[in-house]
């Protein structure tokens, strides 16, 4: 089974915000997404390192604020990257650039979830020069949203979930698969946040994005909990190319 990539980006096209204020749940992913990139960068990108290169993989147009020599736009919606200085219109399944040219990878927003993990995993490989770096958010199989389902924990499947308040389609990874998936193609983990942690819950019990929505803050409390954590919605994760 396969996604409809020209519904997925036709979808795109016609949304005028990716991360409305209005959805509360994926505006709360947007907030920690930009947070975890702000903490990464001041943290392991030096100041004389910002005259990378950067690919921005299913950007949507969102740069996050990185300071950077190239940034890199690619996306199969076209609509909020034509007006960037580079950019493509196309997959990151197969990315058209040569190898070893990039030094810091951009996927969040879960974009990841829409593609073959395993492609996307293996073209990052290719692109990225060695020790340059990778930031990866997905949704996770993991998630108690699927719980009692034949989805939950699966290393990977098509599930109906939801966003800006209607349902849709996505792939869904489990952690220990994306993992493998990292670890085979040499790239090291170095730093991970988890992300709606007890919203799951909430929504599993509920079926009410709204409702669930509304305990986002609880983040706070449980996104650094073992054990509780690794049932959350995202995840994002920092790693290196060895």
């Amino acid at each position: 089974m396969k996604l409809d990539v020209a519904s997925v980006a036709d979808a795109y096209n016609n949304l005028n915000h990716i991360w409305s204020r209005k959805d509360k749940w994926h505006y709360h992913t947007y907030k920690s997404i930009s947070i975890f990139i702000e903490k990464i960068f001041s943290k392991h990108i030096k100041k004389e390192d910002k005259e990378i290169t950067i690919l921005n993989a299913g950007s949507g147009g969102n740069e996050y604020n990185l300071k950077s020599k190239k940034h890199i736009h690619i996306d199969l919606a076209k609509k909020n990257i034509i007006k960037k200085k580079y950019y493509i219109v196309g997959s990151i399944e197969d990315i058209p650039l040569k190898k070893e040219t990039i030094d810091l990878i951009l996927c969040v927003g879960s974009v990841l979830n829409y593609t073959d993990a395993l492609k996307v995993i293996s073209e990052f490989h290719k692109v990225l020069k060695h020790d340059s770096y990778l930031i990866l958010e997905f949704e996770m199989s993991d998630s108690l949203e699927y719980f009692g389902t034949t989805s939950f924990k699966k290393n990977v499947d098509i599930v109906t979930t939801f966003y800006n308040g209607e349902e849709e389609k996505i792939w869904v990874y489990s952690m220990s698969y994306i993992k493998k998936l990292l670890i085979k193609r040499g790239f090291k983990i170095l730093e991970k946040k988890y992300i709606h942690v007890f919203t799951p819950l909430i929504y599993l019990l509920s079926k009410n994005e709204q409702l669930s929505s509304k305990f986002v803050w609880t983040d706070i409390l449980f996104s650094n909990l073992p054990i509780i954590n690794k049932h959350s919605s995202n995840v994002i994760l920092f790693c290196q190319k060895s």
